[in-house]
């Protein structure tokens, strides 16, 4: 059928006959799918409604077949990422089977380790599979103890509140025993450690200063190490994509010179290019608070500080002047002369911005790439000093922001209330079948990124947010919609660490770098072949979307609720586990 997609949205707009709120995606799933089905056209029971982190989708289903995918009439600003959906339905990397490696299969725990990743597994059924997942749950308890069995660093997830990874592995599992579980993320690792000590709350996942403020507020923007019209094509939730109305807006106020935009980064972003009179100012990589510290000298040198706002508002000021005045044991006065050498923005272009930011209200606007490095809380923290410094914080469109890129972060919320997801917990009053706490003096939580530490310097004692952490010398790993390997660019350390494990057991729908390195590979079934809710909109709360399954799932791949139900029934907890629901009761 030939029917552009202008057409499909136009007509859809046309039926909806109202703008997108909350109660507007309450609407019958009937009418739902009979105004999908006049828009193109088409029987009705064609076409049916899905989420994904890249944004709500309509999908044709033909004869059990996902054969077309477009946007949900209410995002006016879709992703193309969702061209890519039917290729992750249908892609040739899909774990296909219950897969175990071949010399884990002979020999268990005492295998060969260093053959793991050499591609070489048997095919076995699910039974045989979770009866060997659950035999070495049960010989890891008994043998060793909770500090031999990490089950942390979940990571992100498909979408969906029923059907969340992460809650049924750790559900799953800790019915069975406790585990060495992980703290922190990779994601913001370094500022949500950092930076409750310098304003008092994580921020890396805050709402931030309406889009609306900051259009009629700030007169100078700052996009600091920072993409968003690359990165709001996706949202944890599904994504509504309403930030960019707010863009296009932002885009017409720097054409008309009424709002001035700079992006400092060592690339040119997708979002200058989109903004087109904004400015680049490049600095080299990983140099970024010397140049903020050289911003903070030329306000103090030139007044422009808010001594009044120091004074009141924060504590420490008098320890940090005289480090910038180079009085301590440095002796090196952070100068625009001093930093120009470093991170190669020219001093006096320095001093110009230090004064066009304390000449206007200025929104500053931080990424989170530029704390994922060695000392990656010094630029958010130095950040916070540098908006402290201007005086603005707390002021409408003014002050500083780490999360305006992240899931349309700054749409105006609707205040409803979300859906809940499946348990991550025990029930009240119950405790796992292996109720040991002895982790022999480990720690029972480490750092999500000293997993590979704890392999290869087992029982070494690291500083952790002004505490001491015992690494655990853990023996079996279950990794659950995660590919650890992805976060760990010390490829060969990595390898050398994963040899230390007798058991890896990984859960996903494709063979990614973790599932080729693991022993027993279960094979989870898409977001789009199970039945599930999502909230629609991660911050906006703008309502709650159908996640239909659109096929049944392929293969032998199955939902991550029926994966862990098949495991707690070794152990007579499934009934515990589900609470005697299904799938579609729970949704």
């Amino acid at each position: 059928m030939n029917y552009s997609r202008r057409g499909f949205l136009k007509a859809m707009a046309a039926m909806s006959g109202s703008a997108l709120v909350a109660p507007a995606l309450l609407t019958s799933r009937s009418a739902l799918a009979a105004g999908a089905a006049a828009a193109v056209g088409d029987d009705i029971s064609t076409w049916k409604i899905s989420g994904s982190h890249f944004g709500a989708i309509r999908a044709k289903v033909v004869g059990d077949r996902v054969v077309d995918v477009r946007p949900f009439e209410h995002d006016k600003h879709p992703t193309e990422m969702i061209k890519g959906i039917m290729g992750l339905i249908y892609s040739p990397s899909r774990v296909r089977y219950p897969m175990v490696r071949l010399d884990w299969y002979r020999k268990r725990h005492l295998s060969d380790t260093s053959q793991r990743g050499d591609n070489r597994f048997v095919r076995v059924s699910w039974d045989e599979a979770l009866d060997l997942f659950y035999e070495e749950l049960e010989r890891v308890q008994k043998d060793y103890g909770p500090w031999a069995l990490h089950t942390g660093g979940v990571g992100w997830r498909s979408v969906g509140q029923v059907h969340s990874c992460g809650n049924h592995m750790v559900r799953g599992v800790g019915m069975h025993g406790r585990s060495v579980g992980t703290i922190g993320d990779y994601s913001t690792g370094a500022g949500q450690m950092i930076l409750p000590y310098v304003l008092g709350s994580t921020e890396v996942y805050s709402q931030g200063t309406s889009w609306d403020v900051i259009l009629q507020e700030s007169k100078l923007v700052v996009f600091w190490a920072n993409d968003p019209i690359k990165n709001l094509q996706v949202g944890w939730n599904t994504e509504t994509h309403e930030s960019y109305a707010y863009f296009e807006q932002l885009k017409q106020k720097v054409a008309d010179k009424a709002i001035q935009v700079i992006c400092i980064d060592p690339v040119k972003s997708k979002t200058l290019n989109y903004l087109g009179a904004a400015e680049h100012q490049y600095i080299h990589p990983m140099t970024d608070v010397p140049l903020m510290l050289a911003i903070a000298h030329t306000l103090v040198k030139e007044g422009l500080h808010d001594r009044k706002f120091l004074d009141t508002y924060t504590l420490g000021f008098d320890r940090f002047l005289p480090y910038l005045e180079g009085k301590t044991e440095d002796k090196i006065e952070k100068t625009p002369e001093w930093a120009e050498q470093i991170c190669g923005v020219p001093a006096e272009r320095i001093r110009e911005l230090a004064r066009l930011m304390a000449r206007h209200r200025t929104q500053l606007v931080f990424g989170w790439a530029v704390q994922r490095q060695q000392h990656g809380e010094q630029p958010y923290w130095m950040g916070a000093v540098l908006a402290a410094m201007l005086g603005q914080i707390g002021l409408p469109g003014g002050g500083i922001s780490y999360a305006h890129h992240y899931s349309s972060v700054g749409v105006s919320s609707s205040g409803a209330a979300m859906p809940g997801a499946f348990p991550l917990n025990l029930d009240p009053g119950r405790k796992p079948k292996h109720d040991n706490t002895d982790f022999k003096g480990y720690s029972a939580v480490v750092p999500i990124a000293r997993v590979i530490d704890a392999l290869l310097e087992p029982g070494k004692e690291i500083d952790f947010n002004g505490g001491k952490v015992k690494l655990p010398p853990y023996k079996m790993a279950i990794f659950s919609g995660c590919n650890q390997w992805h976060r760990q660019p010390q490829r060969n350390r990595m390898k050398e660490a994963w040899q230390k494990l007798e058991t890896v057991v990984a859960i996903d729908y494709n063979w990614t770098a973790t599932c080729r390195f693991a022993d027993i590979v279960l094979p989870a079934c898409t977001p789009f072949e199970r039945n599930d809710l999502d909230g629609y909109g991660s911050y906006s709360n703008r309502g709650i979307i159908a996640m239909q399954k659109l096929i049944d799932p392929l293969f032998h791949s199955r939902p991550d609720f029926e994966i862990f139900r098949g495991l707690t029934r070794r152990f007579n907890r499934d009934a515990e586990y589900t609470r005697g629901m299904d799938e579609m009761q729970w949704v």
